[in-house]
């Protein structure tokens, strides 16, 4: 942008020297004491000088003109292709993210999956062995019931 800004301010630099060098040269023609042949004559070759100059201007600016388009073309395609880089940059973190945050959702859920089927063995082992004691507890009172119901019946038989 510096080189551009520089490049612009040169050439009206240019311009206004050669406008003001032209508007002081006529000036001086049409001022100074000369028959008007030799006014002509003199106006005539101003007139070709300015021309050449004119057309060594337009050439300038035509090819400052091109070194800017070309100068400003680069320039949009190194923006672009850091434009292009920064945005795969950022698509690839965007994805390492959600790759990150995929595995530490399935790593939550086999834990959670580990020790929900930890917590169930548990209970199912406390409820066997629960059950297992009602079980012998059960038996016993029965054995308990049987043997003093075969006692009262021989006693009763006595």
């Amino acid at each position: 942008m510096s080189t551009v800004n520089t490049e612009t301010r040169r050439s009206g630099m240019l311009i206004g020297t050669v406008m003001a060098g032209l508007a002081g040269a006529a000036i001086a023609l049409l001022t100074a004491p000369k028959s008007g042949r030799e006014l002509r004559g003199d106006l005539k070759d101003r007139l070709q000088t300015l021309q050449a100059k004119g057309a060594d201007l337009v050439g300038t600016c035509k090819a400052k003109a091109v070194e800017t388009a070309q100068l400003v073309k680069e320039q949009s395609g190194m923006l672009a292709d850091k434009a292009h880089t920064v945005t795969d940059d950022m698509a690839d973190k965007a994805r390492a993210a959600t790759d990150r945050a995929e595995s530490a959702a399935h790593t939550a859920v086999d834990r959670a999956s580990s020790a929900a089927e930890k917590k169930l063995g548990q209970a199912s082992d406390f409820t066997h062995r629960t059950m297992d004691s009602a079980g012998d507890s059960s038996q016993r009172l029965v054995d308990g019931a049987s043997s003093t119901a075969h006692r009262l019946a021989d006693k009763s038989s006595h």
